[in-house]
């Protein structure tokens, strides 16, 4: 078809632009095949690696909301305790 081969050819063009794969000159056929599977693996790890990104924040936005929520309310009452002078003094409003 088509439209299936566009995918699979823009994976080896970004294999051999961004990560050397035109660069390869083994002298073994074992060895640029070597070559060649570790620069798929690493694109493979790229992709991965973007997936889990957004997974792995949305996962954790709970806990940072529960984190920032906690630091917000120490720094209010560290303020409030230090007014607590000046409010008896009648300076703050």
């Amino acid at each position: 078809r088509p439209g299936e081969r566009n995918p699979i050819e823009g994976k080896f063009g970004q294999a051999k632009n961004g990560y050397g794969m035109n660069r390869i000159r083994a002298r073994l056929k074992n060895t640029s095949q070597s070559w060649i599977a570790s620069i798929i693996l690493v694109l493979n790890l790229v992709k991965l690696a973007g997936m889990a990104l957004p997974c792995l924040s949305f996962s954790a936005w709970k806990d940072l909301k529960n984190m920032l929520r906690n630091a917000i309310r120490q720094i209010l009452e560290i303020q409030k305790i230090q007014n607590q002078p000046r409010e008896l003094s009648g300076l703050v409003l």
